[in-house]
């Protein structure tokens, strides 16, 4: 096993653990409000929580990393994520188990916003498919998570969270240990945001997959649609089952052409084709077939993360330096969850007020994310 593996496999492993430790909530929604004694929007929060972390801590992750390497960055991911999930494993009350989320959503962005240097420094080769395979664990362990957790119970749930962190914690506490600090000199490279086109991407592909997930629920029930609840819990797992293959898949898939372009803009069609289909299904523009929407749904995740994967690791590819590259992966994740945090807000709810504008405005960010995908050229060499 070389270095790169040693610390690619617990890192993944340690995405995919803190992504089922956190979707875990979207079932147990009622119960733990009901055992906080709070709203279901205050537990809501709880869930959208990583999002505003990865805005307050994606640049300050990449900067870091840059400078002093990912051992210290990612041990301090590891802690935050044990100490919270131990803390809401025995919270019995409300502000105790929201101090734990906070804390433990800080881990998102020290563990995935620098994520092109942590890479790249550690001697992974691969770094397309080591992107997808860690973006696809984080979304295949929040996928799982929010199947099962609802069989398991809310106080087993926590816990096994929590043993799961803290147990493939202490492996990768152990494998990062030995990558070396950035190339002597590093620590005094101009550290600089480098933009790129790509980032819209990420604004567009995050922002239109969390509102979609968001009000799958409440607009199928404004359609009447029998089980509406239940049937919206299933489409957002298989969203996420989907994102998960496909960050996976189309990661692996790009090492084994030197020209992205093409595989790049046909995951941007039909991730547009895909959420043109949710988007009339949703507004009663097309009639519902379940098991149609089904499908869709995941073939929206697989294509959208292949999509996200790929033009992560393009924005990566901008750096001067391996020790910069997870800077400007910082920059990437915060355009997304800037996007995370307005859009879902602000457009969301006229898919019932709305409908007309909403569908139209959703498709014509599509169409943006890909023109800037056809017209932004790729980087064939780091």
């Amino acid at each position: 096993m070389n270095s790169g593996q040693k610390v690619l496999i617990p890192y993944v492993l340690f995405a995919f653990v803190l992504g089922f430790a956190w979707f875990m909530l979207a079932p147990l929604v009622p119960g733990l409000a009901s055992e906080l004694h709070v709203s279901i929007s205050a537990v809501l929060l709880f869930i959208s929580m990583y999002g505003y972390a990865m805005v307050v801590g994606s640049i300050p992750a990449g900067v870091w990393t840059a400078k002093s390497g990912p051992a210290p960055v990612l041990t301090l991911a590891i802690l935050l994520s044990s100490l919270g999930l131990l803390l809401r494993a025995f919270a019995h009350n409300y502000t105790l188990f929201l101090m734990a989320q906070i804390v433990a959503a800080l881990a998102y962005p020290f563990l995935i916003a620098p994520i092109g240097s942590i890479l790249r420094l550690s001697g992974v080769r691969r770094l397309k498919a080591g992107t997808g395979l860690t973006i696809g664990a984080l979304f295949l362990g929040m996928g799982i998570s929010a199947l099962l957790s609802s069989n398991l119970g809310l106080s087993t749930a926590l816990w096994l969270g929590f043993a799961l962190n803290a147990l493939i914690g202490i492996w990768l506490f152990f494998a990062v240990r030995s990558v070396p600090r950035p190339e002597t000199g590093a620590s005094s490279i101009r550290v600089r945001l480098t933009y790129s086109n790509w980032w819209i991407i990420g604004f567009v592909v995050s922002s239109t997959s969390v509102m979609i997930g968001g009000i799958t629920s409440a607009a199928l029930a404004h359609l009447h649609v029998a089980h509406a609840e239940i049937l919206g819990g299933l489409l957002s797992g298989l969203t996420f089952i989907g994102s998960a293959v496909g960050a996976a898949l189309f990661g692996v898939l790009g090492e084994t052409t030197s020209r992205l372009k093409p595989l790049m803009v046909t995951l941007a069609v039909f991730t547009w084709l895909s959420i043109l289909w949710i988007t009339l299904v949703l507004t009663g523009y097309v009639q519902n077939n379940s098991g149609l929407l089904s499908v869709v749904f995941f073939l929206a995740g697989a294509f959208g993360n292949g999509w996200y994967t790929l033009t992560l690791e393009e924005a990566a590819k901008r750096a001067e330096n391996a020790g910069s590259a997870g800077l400007n992966t910082a920059g990437y994740s915060l355009a997304s969850n800037i996007g995370v945090a307005i859009v879902p807000v602000i457009l969301g709810p006229m898919v019932i007020s709305q409908p007309t504008s909403w569908v139209s405005i959703t498709l014509i960010l599509g169409l943006l994310a890909i023109l800037f995908t056809f017209i932004t050229r790729t980087t064939r060499t780091h």
